[in-house]
């Protein structure tokens, strides 16, 4: 995640406040530590996606650990499994609001969201808040989703990350579904699966 092209994840949230801890999580997924791995699955499955909701950390967090199947770079088949899961998570989230205008929610007129965000994230109360996350983490909420359109914008782009992150899902499924682990490769068809139908749906294009 040292790439001068990766995303500022301390600009992007995640369930539990500012994201600012997801790249040393996603490092970690490849890594030879079990217990490091296990932990940033365990991250991705609470704090990505919290029980079916996205974040706008989501999408970004998805693109890179679609790569790194893509790369064959997770040598742990259960590791793989686990992470294929979560992709299928992701593609069942880009179907959210497919009824719904997301592009329009996403950006409202007049506003920037993005810059909003990043103002409040960067300011001083934030970071005081921040410092503190287990105890305060409803105040950081508070602080960025008591806007109502803000809270609207916020999630739309988290759907949209989960839409834009579906070519490289299917990649990565379809790359994981050549491996020798049975048990990978099944994951890997109902992910494909999962990714290829939210494709296909009659939603909004992002």
């Amino acid at each position: 995640m040292n790439s001068s092209n990766a995303p500022r994840f301390d600009l992007l949230l995640h369930a539990y406040g500012r994201a600012a801890d997801t790249p040393g999580h996603l490092d970690a997924l490849a890594a030879e530590d079990p217990t490091a791995r296990d932990a940033a699955v365990y991250h991705l499955n609470s704090a990505i996606v919290h029980q079916g909701t996205p974040w706008t950390a989501t999408g970004p967090a998805t693109e890179y650990v679609s790569a790194i199947i893509r790369r064959g770079a997770v040598a742990d088949g259960a590791t793989l499994v686990e992470l294929l899961r979560f992709l299928g998570e992701v593609a069942e989230s880009a179907a959210i609001g497919a009824e719904d205008d997301i592009e329009s929610l996403a950006r409202p007129a007049g506003r920037d969201i993005e810059a909003e965000v990043a103002a409040m994230l960067e300011s001083d109360d934030v970071d005081a808040v921040d410092d503190d996350r287990e105890e305060d983490d409803e105040d950081v909420a508070y602080l960025l989703y008591e806007d109502e359109v803000r809270a609207d914008a916020l999630f739309a782009h988290a759907v949209l990350g989960c839409r834009a992150a579906l070519p490289g899902i299917v990649a990565a499924a379809a790359y994981a579904g050549t491996h020798p682990d049975e048990r990978v490769r099944a994951e890997a068809a109902e992910t494909l699966a999962a990714a290829t139908a939210a494709l296909t749906a009659d939603t909004p294009p992002h």
